[in-house]
């Protein structure tokens, strides 16, 4: 009985998807072998060929990253690759070992593994440590005016549509005070500053609301001043809209400051 109830409980445990932070991360020491898997720079990995010491991010001959964009649906038979992604039953896996069994299926454990992960669909970019933090405004390798540091801890942290897009519009927001602090006072309208006082303000209050109102949501900007230089640029870019505005000048901010700071792309640029 005792064992029939052990085999039960291994049996249901494996019914379940791993998301990204089940998985080990990658370790350095250690010596891998064909299609074991590691988590590592916000991915999941699957081992090519056997290795020691060559980070996934380095090697895509020795690792492969399992897909998170472009996944479709599984079509048999069609030979997928290692880390090759697919959908089926609302279900997604990626492929650990060569195979032609149907995913879901009694005999696919040893060819698919299903998961889950809070980028799917989509790119993330990929982090280089040492760049991070070289400078106030870090990397934004894909062009998409976030940070990329930032960008992937808005998209890890929420899955949440509505607190992932505002978690873009304050990288915006940030930024745009950080790039304030380069420039001359002289070289900034009232306007501008006004305009972006107004979204600052928004912002802080659209944050306050929902923290009230989420578990285990904290904000954005703790992420976004990381370093001492940023915020240091922060509160120098606060003092500059101050003297130029005046104590005495009163935010705008709408009853729907979430809402209000939805439309920062199109005037802040």
């Amino acid at each position: 009985m005792i064992r029939i109830l052990f085999f039960f409980l291994a049996f249901s445990a494996q019914i379940y998807a791993l998301d990204y932070q089940d998985y080990e991360k990658f370790n350095g020491d250690r010596r891998y072998k064909r299609s074991e898997i590691v988590a590592h720079s916000h991915r999941i990995w699957v081992s090519v060929l056997p290795s020691s010491n060559i980070e996934p991010s380095d090697s895509r001959w020795i690792w492969s990253p399992v897909a998170l964009t472009g996944i479709k649906e599984w079509q048999p038979g069609q030979l997928y690759l290692l880390g090759d992604s697919v959908a089926i039953e609302r279900k997604f896996y990626f492929v650990k070992r060569l195979g032609f069994s149907k995913p879901g299926s009694h005999f696919s454990k040893y060819q698919w593994e299903e998961f889950t992960h809070p980028a799917i669909g989509y790119e993330l970019p990929i982090l280089y440590q040492d760049d991070t933090s070289k400078t106030i405004d870090g990397v934004d390798s894909n062009f998409d005016g976030v940070r990329d540091d930032y960008e992937v801890f808005v998209v890890m942290k929420h899955t949440d549509p509505v607190l992932r897009m505002l978690g873009f519009k304050a990288g915006k927001i940030y930024q745009k005070l950080l790039n304030l602090a380069s420039m001359d006072i002289s070289e900034v309208s009232i306007d501008d500053a006004a305009l972006l006082a107004d979204y600052l303000v928004a912002m802080q209050v659209c944050v306050r609301q929902k923290i009230r109102s989420q578990e285990s949501f904290f904000g954005y900007q703790y992420k976004y001043l990381n370093t001492t230089e940023r915020f240091e640029a922060y509160y120098s870019a606060q003092n500059m809209l101050y003297e130029l505005l005046g104590d005495e000048y009163e935010p705008k901010v709408s009853d729907m400051p979430c809402q209000q700071v939805t439309s920062v792309e199109g005037e802040l640029g």
